[in-house]
């Protein structure tokens, strides 16, 4: 035993890939795949097939930060007398919303700035973030009820305040978030806590021991809607990035609204036997396979979050419920033909070989954190991958298409590429995540950039956990009296 130890210790000592892929526990440990695509691989990712079609002025709005909920795939602004072909033959579910310009699409837009500040640590990106966050405070927000603009139709606020969905209240709050984590920029902070303070006083519901869709009751029953996402956004938006960082006394309301928001998920919307979520609960007929929202993203989503709760919050069990459930979900989701991922279970019980962007997005999310403990669920990444790179970017105007159709040919949709639902958000959280499990698993440390007044500041790496190595700090050009703090962050968990 000894000298099979020592045997093992030289070795490792000559050959470093032995260092950087074997796993330390448990024992019998599997290797991470060799072919996993590196960090280096989702920078150039980000920096070659994504952020170009967010660098650009039509992108940035009039006036800056004002940024489009909708533009033509070629990354340029609507003529909306002269749509491009896209937007004329766009399915009517987005036709019935152009004229709409939607503060969760602005938020989501500066998140992805920041997460261009982040990785790259350019300052003209944290400035476009800075700008956006400052658009939403200022038009978005209102101090007197603490809610959040939902839509402008022809200049004018919708819905009222209290016909707002918390979904989009939840998604007003991601830009924001994401200003603070990098910047801990106090004013945002408050902003952020009187809309949330707006969300759980106004729209958690005692009965159900949850939160509402919509506040106001209306004809359709909108009032009466339980779903999935007017809990599970609220954590995936903001909650969970910034729990661990927020001032000991907020740390700890903010620490309860998860764990509560854990149980809703857990004992209202969980299918243990199936491994999904169902995506609501107020309509029996849309408790079966093929419902809205009951799909490989939501059960992924809620799947990762529970688990990221669990942990945060040093709870075994829900850490435990998140795992099993994770791994027979990837496994269901996984095709192994085409070495990519399903979207969901059609009610007959099959696997739907289209994709859908977000949807894949939140499965390799997935994958990749389970494999930090589990190295054997990193499995399918290099195909998995290796389809977004080739199929789901567009490699003339960049960005990823909205999806693809079935097997076998995949063929990308040629829809929109940013609307009403989609934007930066989803793809740019996905290669942030993939770089940075990837330098954890691929033994490298990953670097991220930060914009705190204080160098000292308390960071962590996105929504997990890290020990920090390497630390600097310089001034941060055109943000008088911030630090450009870059970080080296390894032991990623």
């Amino acid at each position: 035993m000894l000298r099979s130890f020592l045997l093992l210790s030289i070795l490792a000592l000559f050959i470093p890939s032995l260092q950087v892929r074997a796993q330390s526990s448990p024992a019998a440990q599997a290797l991470v795949p060799a072919d996993l695509p590196t960090g280096e691989r989702w920078l150039k990712h980000f920096n070659e097939d994504l952020l170009p079609f967010w660098n650009l002025p039509d992108a940035w709005g009039t006036p800056r930060g004002d940024f489009p909920t909708f533009r033509g795939n070629d990354g340029r602004a609507v003529d909306w007398a002269q749509r491009p072909a896209e937007l004329t033959e766009a399915p009517g579910w987005m036709k019935e919303n152009f004229g709409r310009e939607y503060v969760r699409m602005k938020s989501r837009q500066t998140y992805f700035y920041g997460v261009a500040y982040h990785l790259t640590g350019d300052p003209k990106m944290l400035a476009l973030a800075r700008d956006g966050a400052a658009f939403i405070r200022k038009q978005a927000l209102d101090p007197r009820t603490g809610s959040a603009v939902s839509y402008w139709e022809k200049g004018v606020a919708k819905p009222e305040v209290l016909a707002r969905t918390s979904q989009d209240l939840a998604y007003a709050q991601l830009g924001l978030a994401m200003y603070y984590y990098l910047t801990r920029d106090e004013a945002t902070l408050r902003d952020i806590k009187r809309l949330k303070r707006h969300i759980f006083t106004q729209y958690w519901n005692p009965e159900w021991q949850a939160l509402r869709w919509v506040v106001t009751p209306t004809p359709e029953g909108d009032h009466l809607r339980q779903e999935l996402v007017a809990q599970l956004d609220q954590v995936n938006a903001y909650l969970l990035l910034l729990t661990p960082i927020l001032p000991a006394a907020d740390r700890r309301e903010w620490t309860a609204d998860l764990k509560r928001l854990a149980r809703v998920m857990v004992k209202d919307y969980h299918d243990a036997d199936r491994h999904l979520f169902w995506g609501s609960l107020h309509d029996p007929a849309q408790k079966q396979l093929g419902s809205r929202h009951t799909d490989f993203g939501h059960t992924a989503k809620a799947y990762w979050m529970l688990e990221r709760i669990g942990r945060l919050t040093q709870d075994q069990t829900l850490v435990d419920l998140a795992t099993t459930g994770a791994r027979a979900v990837l496994k269901q989701a996984y095709l192994p033909e085409s070495g990519t991922w399903g979207s969901r279970l059609r009610p007959d019980g099959s696997v739907g070989t289209g994709k859908e962007w977000w949807i894949y997005a939140e499965l390799d999310q997935l994958a990749a954190t389970l494999a930090l403990t589990d190295p054997a669920q990193a499995a399918p990444l290099p195909r998995t991958a290796d389809f977004w790179f080739r199929r789901m970017v567009d490699p003339v105007n960049h960005e990823v298409w909205g999806g693809t159709g079935g097997a076998p040919d995949f063929e990308p949709w040629q829809g929109p590429k940013i609307h009403q639902w989609k934007s930066g958000y989803h793809s740019a959280e996905h290669a942030l995540v993939g770089y940075l499990t990837a330098q954890a698993l691929h033994g490298q440390p990953a670097t991220l950039y930060f914009a705190p007044k204080d160098a000292r500041a308390r960071l962590r790496p996105y929504v997990f956990e890290g020990t920090v190595g390497q630390r600097t700090s310089l001034p941060l050009p055109g943000f008088p009296g911030r630090r450009k703090v870059r970080v080296a962050f390894t032991e990623l968990r």
